[in-house]
């Protein structure tokens, strides 16, 4: 009787050794089709190789004679490394993915299916064995990622449980295997990613460290090295590795025009980015936020990610956000700043489209004292042109005269701003802007030679004479912006 528990223990200690492996394996290569590997090809690939490794292991298990108790214990214990920690680890050290995870399965199949953790067995034990690997192998890409690593937790738990009741406690090999299980629960805890970026990944080149939704957005943070990257629904939206180059020319090259900045008016510049240069001037006095994602600025107000970009910005004892519906706040605005700084979302569908039309600038106008300076970002003079120069004319019949800007941002392209005064040429601001000396402030890439460089165009490869102005009655920009020029015939 004695003899037949233990025989039925040890088939179950050999499936649960299969089944352990085979969810690893699972998710171990769910991951790397989340890289974007060929998701049918792999599969099979890693299941062929599966197979391979066990019809070797099936003939090594006829040289090995009965283990011992060491033999035993150092494969369970690469095992429970390898199958415990191996698909966190596996996502933390991208790009080497595919050859560390094929190691990874091909020491853990081998050194099983070997026989080198339980002694030779009958072959309808082989067969158990390897049938019970590749159900758990097939099942576990269609179970969800999270159920799958707390199965592989509980699985561990309950092959150590058996390895200890099955050897003498006070076994150092026994003790070795609970130490090894406890050290890799720990690093587990402390290096756990969450569920939901592994399945973010398949959307990304980089790998994802943060992924949240707004009232507006989705927005994911991506690592590349030591810099990250931002996404709005998809689309960069800016990288640490040069964000400076969009920021710094559309704030400093306002306080170069302007006679005296005290109070100004950010709207829209939610991660922080804008807030952080306009802040570098000291006679500034007062910063009002008034946002269009609130959610995405309150989490740049956290999060380490942006706080660390943006320098703390929102902490400074100068910013007040103004807490209410953008629209609403233009509409009803009694106040005048004496600059104000427009960084909203590209025009890319009806409802940014109004952002950008002759009513909300006029709204804007308002806003601005007579000798203020505005500035607004207007897309892609390049990808854009007919966007971009419809903004322009938009500007000129709401009462300002634009100036256009652009600059090449290493990581998003040509992009482009409008510098604005009301009832001044804009040839009086090119020409200020170029003669005189840029803020004596802290800056990576701005100085009085950038100044010329954001005003140089050149020719336009296309013919830009016949944009309307854009209106709510008659909605334009966001139609040019979808319609681009990315084909330039």
């Amino acid at each position: 009787m004695r003899t037949s528990n233990l025989s039925k223990s040890h088939d179950l200690f050999i499936i649960g050794i299969s089944v352990f492996i085979g969810f690893a394996v699972a998710l171990l290569n769910g991951l790397l089709i989340y890289y974007k590997q060929k998701p049918f090809l792999h599969h099979g690939l890693v299941l062929f190789i599966l197979i391979a490794i066990s019809l070797v292991g099936l003939v090594l298990k006829n040289r090995f004679r009965k283990p011992s108790k060491s033999m035993n214990a150092i494969p369970l214990i690469c095992m429970l490394i390898l199958g415990f920690l191996g698909p966190q680890f596996i996502y933390q050290i991208r790009p080497h993915t595919f050859f560390i995870s094929g190691l990874a399965v091909g020491a853990i199949v081998l050194l099983i299916l070997a026989g080198t953790i339980f002694q030779p067995v009958s072959s309808r034990k082989q067969i158990l064995s390897i049938g019970s690997l590749l159900v758990a192998y097939a099942l576990g890409f269609y179970l969800p990622y999270e159920i799958v690593q707390w199965l592989i937790f509980g699985l561990s738990i309950l092959l150590v449980l058996y390895f200890i009741m099955t050897n003498p406690i006070r076994s150092m090999v026994t003790g070795s295997i609970v130490g090894a299980f406890v050290v890799s629960a720990m690093v587990f805890w402390g290096f756990s990613t969450p569920v939901i970026f592994h399945e973010a990944q398949a959307k990304y080149e980089d790998k994802v460290l943060f992924t949240t939704e707004t009232q507006f957005h989705q927005l994911a943070i991506t690592q590349w090295k030591n810099d990250y990257w931002f996404y709005i629904d998809q689309l960069k939206n800016l990288s640490s590795i040069d964000e400076y180059l969009y920021y710094e020319p559309m704030v400093h090259s306002v306080f170069t025009v302007a006679d005296d900045v005290e109070n100004a008016l950010v709207i829209g510049g939610e991660n922080g980015c804008l807030i952080r240069e306009v802040l570098k001037h000291p006679e500034l006095q007062r910063v009002d936020v008034l946002s269009y994602d609130s959610l995405l600025r309150n989490l740049a107000m956290e999060n380490p990610y942006f706080t660390r970009m943006n320098k703390d910005a929102f902490s400074d004892n100068k910013v007040h956000i103004i807490h209410e519906d953008l629209l609403s706040s233009v509409s009803n605005a009694t106040k005048k700043y004496d600059a104000i700084f427009i960084d909203l979302p590209d025009p890319r569908n009806i409802e940014t489209n109004q952002y950008y039309t002759i009513e909300f600038y006029q709204l804007i106008k308002k806003m601005l004292r007579k000798d203020g300076v505005m500035i607004t970002q207007a897309g892609s003079s390049y990808f854009a042109t007919e966007a971009f120069y419809t903004i322009g004319q938009t500007l000129q019949k709401s009462g300002f005269s634009p100036l256009p800007l652009h600059n090449q941002i290493l990581t998003l392209g040509e992009w482009g701003w409008y510098l604005c005064k009301k009832d001044r040429k804009s040839a009086d601001i090119h020409k200020k802007l170029l003669s005189a000396e840029a803020p004596d402030v802290d800056t990576r890439w701005y100085n009085q030679d950038a100044a010329r460089l954001i005003t140089a165009f050149g020719k336009t490869h296309l013919d830009t004479m016949h944009v309307h102005v854009n209106s709510l009655d008659n909605p334009l920009v966001y139609q040019y912006y979808l319609k681009g020029n990315w084909r330039l015939d």
